[in-house]
């Protein structure tokens, strides 16, 4: 119930800070009479004491009982009383629930509270119809195909000992060997391994220093040694070839194309060039869109609610831990935070300022736009079970689906004002 109270002219803002507001009102004579009296109705409908039934406590004695109880709802009261007069001083839209900060009960017949709200940025969205952008397409070579296909190859390859007496170690070969250091002529235990596999031709970081050149043109069964460092001591290395493998790519032949799905190696080369190019449209208009959210960040400055960037940061975390599973454990939570803050803070400010954008233009989401959205991802399963179950989310989810829809419609609107330059390599 709203109260019949006059707090307008009793309101003051007495801080400002980004998207955070406060304001103070003052409470007193008739106003705080009424707040009061409305307090003790209130309470006097569920407390009670000794010879009363509840709800017929008289009201002194719940001034006398209860104070502490009687100034909460008397706060609660003024403050609600209040909200709708101070979100009218400066137009303002809060994004959470107002915070009460502080409270004096300057007399018996007085009180001041102060009440801070988090609120949508308020600014004039510009430079959303000068921007210029560029295009950068890839255009998809034969070279590109060959590329593919080897890394398709390189995938699905194994590696196979290499038989003969004659044969040594070369680049192109991979080794099985064991190894054991010794310092001082003594062996060390923790320096020692076996049956460990590199790649000639790329070894790694954390191989022992100096191996692939000591083992050049050994033999399967021979033993190298040579000296070397390792953590900063002095050590000697004997280490003994127990294999030489080479790695066997799979031949483009029938199998190869079978498994593919294609008969010839004209129409796997024609699937390939279609999904690079797919793949590459994608890659070109994702940086046409960072292009035109950077313009648009740079000629837009605007404040953000805390909170808001709180819970975006946390969402971005619930996601982040999702896609990495088990590896997720090995990062502090105060790590990803600091992390994805920055992002958390660019998807807010690029969401609002498409707002904005779509509320000066006008850009509307129509009942068709929603069905249109509907039908494909209806398309997208093939269970009558699935589609009622999208169809339910649909119906929970309509008012954040019309505010993403709203915002992509925008952003289109943005990139058809966008002058663009075109570029092929």
């Amino acid at each position: 119930m709203n109260l019949p109270l006059k707090l307008n002219d009793k309101i003051k803002r007495t801080n400002k800070e980004g998207c955070v507001y406060a304001y103070i009102v003052s409470v007193k004579d008739e106003d705080f009479n009424t707040v009061e009296q409305q307090a003790l109705v209130r309470l006097q409908t569920s407390v009670s004491l000794p010879g009363f039934r509840t709800g017929k406590v008289p009201v002194n004695m719940i001034k006398e009982q209860f104070p502490k109880a009687v100034k909460d709802e008397i706060v609660d009261a003024a403050a609600k009383a209040s909200i709708s007069d101070m979100l009218k001083v400066d137009n303002i839209t809060p994004v959470v629930t107002p915070l009460i900060k502080n409270v004096k009960f300057e007399s018996e017949k007085s009180v001041e509270i102060e009440i801070q709200f988090e609120c949508v940025p308020q600014f004039e969205v510009k430079g959303y119809k000068d921007i210029k952008a560029t295009k950068k397409t890839h255009k998809v070579s034969d070279k590109d195909i060959d590329t593919y296909l080897k890394r398709v190859r390189d995938y699905n390859a194994y590696l196979k000992a290499v038989e003969g007496e004659s044969v040594v170690i070369d680049k192109s070969h991979y080794i099985v060997f064991d190894y054991e250091a010794f310092e001082d002529g003594k062996k060390l235990e923790e320096n020692s391994a076996k049956g460990e596999l590199i790649e000639i031709a790329n070894p790694g970081a954390n191989q022992i220093a100096g191996l692939v050149d000591n083992v050049m043109g050994a033999k399967k069964g021979e033993t190298r040694e040579f000296d070397s460092e390792a953590g900063g001591r002095k050590l000697h290395f004997k280490v003994t070839i127990n294999e030489i493998k080479t790695k066997i790519s799979p031949e483009i032949d029938d199998k190869f194309l079978k498994e593919a799905g294609v008969k010839t190696i004209e129409e796997l080369n024609a699937n390939i060039r279609k999904m690079l190019e797919r793949t590459e449209s994608d890659k070109t208009e994702k940086d046409f869109t960072v292009q035109i959210e950077e313009e648009l960040l740079k000629k837009n400055t605007l404040e953000l609610p805390p909170t808001l960037i709180k819970q975006e940061t946390k969402d971005l975390m619930e996601m982040f831990k999702k896609r990495m599973g088990d590896t997720q454990g090995k990062v502090k939570d105060e790590t990803l935070v600091e992390k994805l803050k920055p992002m958390a803070e660019r998807n807010l400010r690029i969401a609002y300022i498409l707002h904005n954008i779509g509320e000066k233009e006008k850009i509307e989401v129509t009942e068709k736009d929603l069905q249109a959205e509907l039908d494909k991802a209806l398309a997208s399963v093939p269970t009558e079970k699935e589609k009622e179950q999208i169809k339910d989310v649909f119906g929970k989810r309509k008012e954040y689906i019309t505010a993403t829809l709203r915002e992509n419609k925008t952003m289109e609107f943005v990139k058809a004002k966008t002058s663009v330059k075109e570029e092929i390599n």
